[in-house]
């Protein structure tokens, strides 16, 4: 997210936030008839706000524990010392169907991808993809494989701040389903595209797939109702809501079980926490942080090695952009 510049977004914007924060594949026509604003303008309004990067894309948050989907995190260094020539390349990169952030880190990372696979050779074949797209300009990258999602509080942040006065129709909670829903091919291939576009339309989803549109919109349905699409939600640039936001590589030293829980205990309480996933690699862990009045990133990190300095191997700390 490289625009720097913080969005002024009216009322009406907000209106229009909450509902595609309920449903990210609302249509325009829906939310105009709810929040009693002409189709046209709100349309606009929901383009402007991609255009400006405070909506970055929309994806689907799928449930890993009702299908065998795996997340893979995956940092890209840029071989690019000139700042012009990266804030160029970065800009072109925002369209990318897989980026989710920028980074702003002269000795760490500049982007940060994210993939759903239902194998590793699916995974492979992306990575490669990905890999090929940047052999230019590409330094270096580092893989981190999702095993446990220990917070997520992206949606609850948001509406703290900007909706404190309305009611949602809906909560947030995650869809936590142990039983493993069964798809065919047409399903995985919708959930491809809508990876690449949460709001992808019906009718273009339809042609891709030699469908009709309503057999998309039957089955995208189907799958929010099953609970293996948890939601279709706007990746916000919460830096143009005044926020500062951070990714963190934290990684420990060998952990017990029982340390394992206590920091999984200490991550979900800390409030500038929006999301903390384990890796599979039992001592690491990924974060994104999200501050709203001034920048704590140094009192977060003296907090975290004061509480568990004995068992942290290092923090990498890299300001989303």
């Amino acid at each position: 997210m490289n625009d720097k510049k913080k969005t002024i977004i009216s009322q009406k914007d907000v209106l229009i936030l909450q509902k595609l924060l309920e449903d990210g594949r609302q249509s325009s026509s829906s939310i105009s008839k709810e929040i009693n604003l002409g189709r046209e303008i709100v349309n606009y309004r929901i383009k402007r706000l991609i255009k400006e990067n405070l909506i970055v894309k929309f994806i689907p948050k799928i449930n890993k524990l009702a299908i065998s989907h795996q997340e893979y995190i995956i940092f890209l260094k840029l071989n690019l010392d000139d700042e012009l020539s990266r804030e160029k390349f970065i800009k072109e990169q925002i369209g990318n169907k897989y980026l989710i952030w920028t980074l702003k880190s002269k000795e760490g990372w500049d982007l940060i991808i994210r993939l759903y696979t239902e194998t590793f050779e699916e995974f492979k074949i992306k990575l490669s993809e990905i890999l090929e797209g940047f052999s230019d300009v590409l330094a270096d990258y580092y893989t981190i494989i999702s095993s446990d999602e220990i917070k997520e509080c992206e949606k609850e942040i948001i509406t703290k701040e900007l909706f404190k006065n309305i009611n949602f129709k809906k909560d947030f909670s995650i869809i936590k389903n142990e039983e493993i829903i069964n798809i065919d091919n047409k399903d995985k291939e919708i959930l491809k595209l809508l990876e690449e576009d949460g709001r992808g339309q019906y009718k273009d989803i339809s042609e891709k797939l030699n469908i009709s549109s309503d057999t998309v919109k039957y089955r995208i349905e189907k799958m929010k109702h099953s609970g293996l699409i948890e939601s279709i939600e706007p990746v916000i640039n919460f830096n143009k809501l005044g926020f500062i936001t951070y990714a963190v590589i934290l990684k420990f030293k060998f952990l017990s079980k029982d340390e394992e829980i206590k920091i999984n205990k200490y991550l979900k309480e800390l409030e500038c926490i929006a999301r903390a996933i384990k890796s599979i690699n039992s001592q690491e862990y990924f974060l994104n942080l999200v501050f709203h009045k001034g920048n704590n990133i140094e009192e977060f990190k003296e907090k975290l090695k004061d509480k568990f300095k004995e068992k942290i191997d290092h923090i990498d700390i890299f300001k989303i952009d």
